[in-house]
């Protein structure tokens, strides 16, 4: 037995720990459905100490913030009191409410004076590869061309191939042969 790996009982002691502490959890910290994935266990009663150290439950704490949130704030209600007295003048009278202004006050800047974006440079199209794909299939079907014209000559071809030769010079003729007929 080699003395830097650890035991069975070792590694399996924590795993042992976890199911042990599931099983003699409180009710309300076990899962009703063990196949369901949990977020967060249920709190419902859980004791909450805030910064000021008195004791409440998770659920007083949320019926306060229900409470808090159902009422429109104070400071709100004291800022809307405050504001048509803030809009008099010192001597009593009335004046139009303030419009907020947004961004700048200064007029924008003139566009001929704002820099230009590069022009583009217009690039040649490429060279076309017409010619020298006509070039290609010409010096592919000459060298055939030449024997059944010598075939046609001495009157060995017979009139498919006739008819082939007359096709291949049409097509030598269309890549601009200048020896085609």
């Amino acid at each position: 037995m080699t003395p830097h790996l650890p035991s069975l009982a070792n590694r399996l002691a924590p795993l042992v720990l976890l199911l042990a502490a599931g099983a003699c959890a409180p009710p309300d910290l076990r899962d009703d459905m063990p196949g369901r994935a949990q977020a967060f266990p249920p709190i419902h009663e859980q004791t909450v100490i805030p910064g000021g150290g008195e004791r409440r439950t998770w659920s007083q704490i949320q019926a306060e913030q229900s409470r808090a949130d159902s009422k429109p704030a104070p400071q709100a209600q004291a800022r809307q009191a405050e504001e048509p007295q803030a809009r008099r003048d010192s001597d009593g009278t009335d004046r139009p409410p303030l419009k907020r202004r947004r961004g700048s006050s200064s007029p924008p800047p003139d566009p001929a004076v704002l820099p230009q974006p590069p022009r583009p440079i217009p690039v040649p199209p490429p060279p076309s590869s017409q010619s020298a794909t006509d070039a290609f299939k010409r010096d592919l079907i000459r060298p055939e061309v030449d024997r059944m014209r010598t075939d046609d000559a001495m009157g060995r071809l017979d009139p498919l191939g006739q008819r082939d030769l007359m096709k291949r010079e049409n097509d030598l003729r269309q890549w601009g042969d200048p020896l085609a007929r």
